[in-house]
């Protein structure tokens, strides 16, 4: 944070060579960055074409594993090759050695890296063979087929191009499970895999190694590499080579790319040059851009700067001299423009401030008047009590309990607090509740009922006594039989409180019904208006309180049926304000 404000202080040329040096930082981290992150890229690239490259070289070889399956089955569950392995007498043997030959050379032709086939009897005795033999002895019995490595030479101990398949026989016909009855050996080239491996190097100096199980190289595909067990691992961690290995099913034989990074990233070297190269013509072109812009800008603004340090000492008649044609001239003569507005406002603000003064003093004067014209609430409270207390002198009860009503209501409508609790807003109701029995002689009730925990929380003023006023003045007054009016104080579902004020009198005509409900719901605040003489206008002052005071929260809904009766329903946040208690004085 001091760091920054003291970059805040420095000039704004000092600032503009910071920012360029720190954009050209940036530039050189960006470059440094996009390098590596594009050298990462090709990697994984060529990482995946060799993954492709091995999966299509595994399934060429799967191919060919299932050509040789079918192949050796086909031979060896011959009838010809099945009896031969089933009989005991040698003379017999001799006698089918033809037709041995015959199938063994009908089946060299099927494959053309097919070198040799040999047959071995249960005791591992070699008992027919065509073509090149393993020139070794075999490790008999086997449970599997099994693929050898290369074969060597055993008089100059050197590597063939020649691998074994051995493939066990079984008799098909014995009750016996796996009866074995002996193995046959098919002496292959490995040549055929030169053609699987072509075609598969990434890049022109890369290598593609198919390996035996001694690492011993089958076949290549590139450049020769003299490679050994040792020296496989070392490839691996030579940080200058690429190298991924994948072994073969049922052969255990191993697929190794080894590709120099070098060569992958020899594209990247003209991308850093034209980097390079990019970097020196941005640092000459904001060299440049700083020239300019200290030139055509900075100096302009600071011209004006002086001119606006100088202006309070001037003439109020002085203006900015306009000599640029950019930007910078544009501002000089929009603020030679604010010059002249600010003298006109400057005129106009002094003659509106005379203006208002005058129209307060009438305001003044409007208000005493109103003062002087205003009755004394006292007065109606001591005027109210004489006549209570007359009734009481001439035993006139029903005048002073109606006198007391009017007086305690008159009370509780003129107090100054908004908010009261529940308990007093239904109090209130019930000296309201008092003079409609005088009046109707008992005709029309009015019912209350609420739970006692709620009655202590607040709720604003004034809410229930106009909307029975309403139902009685509207509904019951109409109905030639008794009338009632229930009030119930509940909590609703999304734990607001909520009055229910239903009547049982007159009720509306759907016609009146519609369009009141339609003028509560377009019923706003700053433009809503009615007539005192008509049917809602208590229900709409109460609308707008609630909307003023609880805003969306709170809702009013009003259900009426002719004949039946009116129903009101009206919900508002509990404890949603809190009201002080004030001192009250009659």
């Amino acid at each position: 944070m001091k760091r920054m404000n003291q970059f805040r202080r420095l000039g704004l040329n000092k600032q503009i060579i910071a920012l360029i040096l720190i954009m050209l930082i940036v530039l050189l981290i960006s470059f440094v960055i996009s390098n590596r992150i594009a050298g990462r890229i090709i990697e994984k690239k060529v990482t995946e074409s060799v993954s492709k490259v091995f999966l299509q070289v595994q399934e060429k070889t799967a191919s060919f594993y299932s050509d040789m399956e079918g192949i050796s089955n086909s031979l060896l569950y011959s009838p010809t090759v099945q009896t031969f392995m089933s009989l005991q007498d040698p003379l017999e043997k001799i006698l089918m050695d033809n037709e041995i030959i015959s199938v063994f050379n009908n089946t060299v032709t099927l494959k053309d890296n097919i070198r040799g086939i040999q047959l071995f009897d249960r005791e591992g005795k070699m008992v027919e063979s065509i073509g090149i033999g393993t020139g070794r002895s075999v490790q008999l019995p086997v449970e599997s087929t099994v693929y050898s490595g290369l074969l060597r030479d055993p008089e100059a101990k050197t590597a063939t191009t020649n691998y074994t398949i051995t493939v066990p026989i079984y008799n098909l016909k014995s009750s016996i499970f796996k009866d074995y009855r002996g193995t046959a050996v098919f002496v292959m080239d490995v040549r055929n895999f030169g053609k699987i491996l072509e075609g598969g190097k990434i890049t022109k100096n890369s290598t593609l190694m198919l390996l035996d199980q001694q690492n011993h190289i089958i076949v290549n595909e590139g450049t020769a590499l003299n490679i050994d067990a040792s020296r496989l691992e070392d490839w691996k961690k030579d940080t200058h080579y690429i190298v991924q290995t994948a072994t073969l099913p049922r052969t255990g034989w191993k697929l190794v790319s080894i590709i120099p990074k070098s060569e992958l990233l020899q594209d990247l070297d003209t991308v850093k040059r034209l980097n390079i190269a990019t970097y020196v013509i941005m640092f000459g072109m904001l060299i440049l851009f700083l020239f300019i812009f200290s030139t055509r800008i900075l100096k302009p603004v600071k011209e004006i700067m002086d001119f606006m340090r100088s202006y309070p000492k001037m003439e109020r008649d002085r203006r900015f001299n306009v000599v640029y044609h950019n930007e910078i001239g544009v501002l000089g003569a929009n603020l030679n423009r604010m010059l002249d507005e600010i003298d006109s406002l400057g005129i106009e603000i002094q003659q509106t401030q005379k203006q208002k003064y005058e129209i307060e003093i009438a305001k003044k004067q409007m208000e005493i008047s109103a003062f002087r014209n205003q009755i004394n609430p006292h007065f109606l409270y001591n005027t109210l009590e004489c006549i209570r207390a007359m009734a009481f002198y001439y035993k006139v009860e029903d005048i002073a309990a109606i006198s007391e009503s009017l007086s305690k209501m008159f009370r509780y409508s003129v107090k100054g607090n908004d908010f009261v609790t529940i308990r007093d807003e239904i109090a209130h109701v019930g000296e309201y509740a008092k003079i409609v029995g005088f009046r109707f002689m008992g005709r029309i009730k009015i019912e209350m009922k609420g739970e006692e925990e709620w009655m202590e929380l607040k709720t604003l003023k004034m809410l229930l006594q106009p909307i029975v006023e309403n139902a009685v003045f509207h509904g019951l007054e109409k109905k030639i039989d008794n009338g009632l009016v229930r009030i119930t104080v509940r909590k609703d579902e999304r734990d607001q409180i909520q009055y229910i004020i239903q009547d049982n009198g007159y009720g509306m005509e759907e016609e009146r019904y519609n369009s009141l409900v339609h003028r509560l719901r377009q019923w706003d605040s700053s433009e809503g208006s009615a007539n005192e003489g008509d049917q809602g206008i208590g229900l709409f002052n109460i609308f707008r309180r609630l909307k003023l005071v609880y805003g969306d929260a709170a809702s009013m809904t009003i259900q009426s049926v002719l004949h039946e009766g009116t129903t009101v329903i009206v919900s508002f946040p509990m404890h949603h304000h809190s009201q002080n208690k004030e001192d009250e004085t009659a």
